[in-house]
């Protein structure tokens, strides 16, 4: 449980848009393993900073953030997931890294889809917060989406199946770098035209063709055939 925190953290208010890049230090990432804010070498290049997640004995690999720039009333604040970059510093690790979200005491989930950092590189990764079939619950009762609009923990960890509270114990580490909160997708309404409309819109059309295939053949519309 020290990977979650003890006490629960009031809601924030999540902004759809915001970046999370750890210029200003490690975003309030914290708990069982020890993070590390680590100046240069993030998904920007030398000069980024990122933070690193990191177990030296063998035991629980994850930390998580109560930052108010990244939990809340997700629904409600437009939130629709996360984006995220991650990376094997260190050496190469069989690392499965799962995201959770919700109220650690009381309801929390935890993404099925793993996600393995490339070891040496960056790659950007992503959970879909609209998708209830891709997460699963480890701790608590309730449902999904009363866990996102009470959720007061961000989590990053590495885990295997079965998906449960207790998580598979590694000594490794991993960097994480640059999450997003995502928003809605942006929809293209197409404007209603009226019956009218597509009549008129319908001999416009024609009057254009016609004109075309007259400027082809080379002749007049009032030339005689």
């Amino acid at each position: 449980m020290a990977i979650f925190g003890v006490l629960a953290a009031p809601a924030g208010a999540a902004t759809p848009g915001f970046i999370e890049d750890f210029t200003a230090g490690s975003a309030g990432f914290g708990g069982g393993s020890t993070v590390t804010h680590v100046g240069s070498g993030g998904v920007g290049g030398a000069a980024d900073p990122y933070i690193s997640i990191s177990n030296a004995v063998t035991t629980n690999l994850g930390s998580f953030s109560a930052s108010a720039n990244l939990v809340g009333d997700l629904p409600s604040d437009g939130v629709t997931g996360y984006s995220f970059w991650l990376r094997d510093t260190g050496a190469d690790d069989a690392l499965e890294i799962h995201v959770g979200v919700g109220a650690p005491g009381s309801n929390f989930w935890l993404s099925i889809p793993g996600f393995s950092p490339p070891s040496g590189s960056w790659q950007q990764f992503s959970v879909d917060l609209t998708n209830p079939s891709q997460w699963v619950r480890i701790i608590g009762s309730g449902t999904f989406q009363n866990a996102l609009a009470n959720s007061n923990r961000l989590l990053f960890r590495h885990d295997v199946p079965p998906l449960v509270q207790t998580p598979n114990p590694i000594a490794a580490d991993f960097g994480l770098d640059r999450i997003q909160v995502l928003p809605a997708p942006v929809v293209t309404t197409v404007p209603a035209v009226s019956a009218a409309g597509r009549a008129a819109l319908g001999v416009l059309l024609c009057a254009v063709v016609a004109l075309v295939l007259h400027r082809r053949s080379g002749r007049h519309p009032a030339e005689p055939r």
